[in-house]
């Protein structure tokens, strides 16, 4: 064969070699032709070399841990100490990429919708004394959005933060810092982990420095991060935007690594509050929750930290009271902005897989002036989106305003509500033997809405069918039924309700809610299921009574065995709730308990009751 129709040949050719040789004569061919099949021998020799070695470094590999989440706040550096000291325990990771919130958004100051990670030259291949994986922080550099900010880095404690645990405990690891701002997406965040799983061996570790629930009093930061650490644990993916922590794509980012690298069972570090550390009961708090993630199933890493005590199945519901956007409220909204009424409130609301409350009339474009004495409700549109934003996302139209502006007011309110992607439940206009169209089901959750005030009553007989019809098609869903009833301003049910709520109990309901009588009214347990016959009000205009400016926020965790109810009390402050102080609220669920069931005394003081399903 002719030296230039080698395939070798030709192939250096395609490469532009004889460029570099300059091969003018058939002698040059002859005599250079073995020089380079030696040198390609070589780089060939030494490249399988190099194969052999990073397969038997990850074959030999016995890494388990692949991912965890670790807290950053110095008050929780006993967490941080046990994270680090577990993971060093197990394993010695080549590189450690740090994943942690923007907390001085500093992305958003610098105008893109970047990561952030720190800038190398020549001379500087460290971070605070710790090496930087460079190869890898090229690859992230050229295939992603990364702006580079040693600054920013530098000033994050999230980061910094932890760095003191990495070098006391792998000194001789690589890391790479990045900083996640607020607007980076999970279509972002998906590519990130793609590179760097694509591009690192085994021994690499993705840790999320994450602080879960901010700035609630311990009782609202449990509740919301029973859908985090769910979210988290079960990988949810759709819910991770919705949870209640510091950067919910870092936590996402670190979930996703371990599902690519197929090592997903959980070992629970902790889960604390800030309260825990302070012995203090505050006002604000922070809750923390450590966890890593990989391979081997093991017992209790520290005490009380077992997989089990977080069930991966509990839902989370948050149910308001009454609540009315015209009048009074109306011209609040008009002076401020259609989120006004939510202003307050709206950071208690996220995090929630289901935030409920009865919508008290219809939502019309150019809703009419009604007299100063009317009776009349309609809303604009836009407070629906302010309700959106603030994260309602089911309403009651089962009272006796929704029809305020008509069929046609009626049909109108649900196309602002599908718009605005709020559910509904209840239907004046179909009374309760057509009820079922109107029910609402998620996630093993139905609620059912009726109305008990002139002028749309729902007869007592159709509404017991239509429960019993209800439950029977699911009879494994928690069915919460959604009733305006009761004597407005009275803090104790009628006798009628309490005839009506036990025969709604009786025939498949597990819990009932109430509303129209704009105050708290007393909470009863029967047939081991829980009645609040009124929440109050959550929205309104009625300044003239201190019991209407207060209502009753009802937290439930669903769980396949069990029920957790907790109860949060709020003062309506010119239209805006928010979450009572501890100490008024004390004595507000201490008054509360003194009218409700006796068997219900102490939990009720306590702020939480639970029940066995």
């Amino acid at each position: 064969m002719r030296t230039e129709n080698h395939p070798l040949f030709l192939f250096l050719r395609r490469l532009k070699i004889n460029n570099i040789f300059k091969f003018n004569t058939r002698k040059n061919h002859i005599s250079l032709f073995p020089i380079l099949i030696i040198f390609l021998s070589i780089v060939l020799i030494l490249n399988f070399i190099n194969t052999l070695e990073i397969f038997a470094s990850d074959s030999g590999n016995k890494q388990d841990i692949i991912s965890g989440v670790v807290p950053h706040h110095l008050l929780a550096e006993e967490i941080v100490e046990d994270f680090f000291s577990y993971i060093s325990s197990q394993e010695k990771p080549k590189t450690i990429v740090i994943l942690s919130p923007d907390h001085f958004q500093s992305g958003i100051l610098m105008e893109s919708n970047s990561f952030i990670t720190i800038a190398l030259d020549s001379n500087k291949k460290e971070f605070d004394n710790l090496k930087i994986d460079t190869l890898l922080w090229e690859k992230l550099f050229k295939e992603n959005k990364m702006i580079l900010n040693s600054s920013s880095v530098i000033a994050e404690h999230g980061i910094t933060g932890l760095l003191p645990y990495i070098k006391k405990y792998f000194p001789e690891t690589n890391i790479l810092p990045i900083l996640i701002p607020a607007d980076i997406t999970k279509e972002q965040i998906e590519q990130l982990i793609k590179t760097i799983d694509e591009n690192t061996l085994l021994n690499t570790i993705v840790v999320a420095s994450v602080d879960f629930s901010h700035y609630f009093p311990s009782q609202a930061a449990d509740f919301h991060d029973t859908k985090s650490i769910r979210v988290l644990l079960n990988f949810d993916e759709e819910n991770f935007k919705n949870i209640e922590v510091d950067c919910w794509q870092a936590l996402y980012a670190a979930r996703l690594f371990a599902k690519l690298r197929q090592k997903e069972v959980p070992r629970i570090i902790a889960h604390k509050n800030s309260t825990d550390f302070l012995n203090l009961e505050l006002e604000e708090t922070t809750s923390y929750f450590s966890v890593v993630f990989g391979e081997k199933k093991t017992e209790e890493i520290f005490s009380g930290s077992t997989v089990e005590s977080f069930n991966e199945e509990v839902q989370t519901v948050l149910l308001v009271g009454d609540i009315m956007l015209d009048r009074g409220v109306e011209n609040l909204i008009k002076q401020n902005s259609i989120y006004y009424p939510f202003q307050k409130i709206s950071h208690f609301l996220r995090g929630i897989d289901i935030v409920f409350g009865n919508l008290e009339g219809p939502v019309v474009n150019n809703p009419p002036e009604f007299p100063a004495n009317s009776l009349k409700f309609a809303f604009s549109p836009g407070v629906i989106k302010g309700a959106s934003w603030s994260n309602f996302n089911l309403f009651s139209l089962a009272n006796n305003h929704t029809l305020d502006m008509g069929k046609e007011g009626l049909e109108e309110t649900k196309k602002w509500l599908r718009k605005y992607v709020i559910n509904f439940v209840g239907d004046p206009l179909s009374g309760s033997s057509d009820n079922l169209n109107s029910s609402f089901l998620r996630d093993n959750i139905t609620f059912l809405a009726f109305n008990q005030i002139f002028p749309f009553f729902d007869k007592e007989e159709e509404m017991i069918k239509e429960i019993k019809t209800v439950k029977s098609l699911n009879p494994d869903n928690f069915l919460i039924v959604s009733l305006h009833w009761g004597e407005e301003y009275k803090l104790v049910n009628s006798p009628a309700q309490q005839r009506l709520a036990h025969k709604i109990i009786e025939a498949g309901a597990d819990l009932i809610i109430g509303h129209h009588p704009h105050v708290v009214q007393n909470i009863e347990k029967y047939q081991g299921k829980l009645i609040f016959y009124s929440l109050g009000n959550f929205i309104f205009d009625q300044y003239f009574f201190p019991d209407t400016q207060q209502g009753l926020a009802v937290g439930l965790e669903i769980y396949p065995d069990r029920l957790a109810c907790r109860l949060f009390p709020l003062q309506i402050n010119l239209s805006q709730p928010i979450l009572m102080k501890q100490n008024k609220a004390s004595e507000f669920l201490i008054q509360l308990a003194k009218r409700s069931d006796d068997k219900l005394v102490d939990e009720i003081k306590g702020g939480i009751i639970k029940i066995e399903r």
